[in-house]
Order: C-alpha cells, then sequence, then structure tokens
C-alpha cells in the first residue's frame, strides 16, 4: 500500500506495481467543468488496474460499457481508498442528486455483479460525513459501484439518465462539498475476498460528475 497526497507520495512497496499519481495542477482555478479536478489521496490494496493511466484515467465523463461493464477505470482493491478533488463550483447541495459516482457492475443473469465502496464527503478534507450503505442487503442500497452506467457522458439536466450511483449531500446534513472519498467495501460485502484477487480486484473507480445548477 501507498499513498498518494497532492504531489507528494511516500515510497510505495512495489514501485513497479504502484506506480506514483497525483498532483493537483488547476486545483483552486474556478470552472464550470462538473468533474474530477485532481486525485488528493490514492491508497490501494493489491489492485494496480488503470494506475498507469492514472490520475486521468478517473478525470472527465464515465467511459461506461453498459451492461457490459467499462474498462476506463482504476481498481481500488479490497480496502482500498481513493479521495478526489472537486474546484469551484464544487459540489453543491440542490434539489435531487448532487453528484453520481460511475464504477463499471455488469449485468451477470437476471442480476447485476458489484463491486460497492463507502462513500464519504467533506467541505475541508478535514471533517467528514459518511452516507449510509447497507451492505447487507441484496444489491447494497446507498453504496456506489451498484447502477451500470448507460452512457459515456453526464447529462446535467437529467444526472442519473447516464446510470452510476446518485448522491444528495442533504442525506448527510452537507451543503457544500469539494472532496469525494470512496472506500472499497467488497469483501464486507461478500464475506469472502474471492472478488479481491488479482490486478483489477475491488471498486474500480470510472468517474465522478458533480452536479451543477
Amino acid at each position: 500500500m501507498f499513498v498518494v497526497a497532492g504531489a507528494c507520495a511516500a515510497e510505495p512497496e512495489d514501485p513497479a506495481h504502484y506506480p506514483v499519481v497525483g498532483g493537483c495542477e488547476g486545483a483552486g482555478a474556478a470552472t464550470r467543468d462538473p468533474f474530477v479536478d485532481c486525485v488528493d489521496e490514492l491508497r490501494p490494496r493489491g489492485a494496480s488496474f488503470g494506475h498507469d493511466r492514472a490520475p486521468a484515467v478517473v478525470m472527465g465523463p464515465p467511459r461506461g460499457g453498459g451492461g457490459l461493464g467499462g474498462v476506463d477505470v482504476l481498481s481500488l482493491g479490497c480496502g482500498g481508498e481513493i479521495t478526489l478533488f472537486f474546484d469551484e463550483p464544487a459540489i453543491v447541495d440542490g434539489p435531487g442528486a448532487d453528484f453520481v459516482v460511475f464504477e463499471n457492475p455488469f449485468a451477470l443473469g437476471d442480476g447485476t455483479f458489484v463491486e460497492p465502496a463507502r462513500v464519504l464527503a467533506s467541505e475541508d478534507g478535514v471533517e467528514w460525513r459518511e452516507f449510509p450503505c447497507a451492505l447487507a442487503q441484496r444489491p447494497p442500497i446507498g453504496c456506489a459501484g451498484i447502477g451500470l452506467v448507460s452512457a459515456e457522458s453526464f447529462d446535467q439536466g437529467d444526472p442519473e439518465a447516464s446510470g452510476g450511483d446518485s448522491f444528495d449531500l442533504k442525506e448527510i446534513g452537507l451543503a457544500r462539498a469539494t472532496y469525494v472519498r470512496l472506500i472499497d467495501a467488497g469483501e464486507a460485502y461478500y464475506g469472502h475476498r474471492m472478488w479481491c484477487e488479482g490486478p483489477s480486484g475491488g471498486f474500480d473507480l470510472d468517474a465522478i460528475a458533480a452536479v451543477i445548477r
């Protein structure tokens, strides 16, 4: 495991396995772009898929594959974490969904194969609020990584049209957020580590989009 924070990073245990990503170039500049502006911190656990394309792989609109799942993602591994930063106008509470998280779940028989993550948000990167994530449900409720991603775009007028998982800051009592943190919860959900192994184990982040009103 290693940590990336801004432009500085501790030495990874295996530099070839965990290339350094990050830096917050452009952070703080006002923009109307609804997508991630920088990777503030990355703590993977064993996974490496997409790391050679980080941080760009988690920026911009989703690249979903519909029922097949997309491959333009960064894998966290079981228990891995990633913290993303949003420039102004950041994420602001308003009617309905305030941001959408896109993973790469795929259709499996009559259901969907998921690798869920807990979702937290913060205005200052110090104090955090966590969205309720009911891992005992099948599929889990209130977590990221559940909804199929149906498009390679994001419609501000209809934020749920592209799929993914929507979150409302009102639910956790925040009026505004500049940080979103995702923590893989796959092992807790399945009760085993079958889906933890290999370079693409755990939650696979495609994109996050803020709803700009």
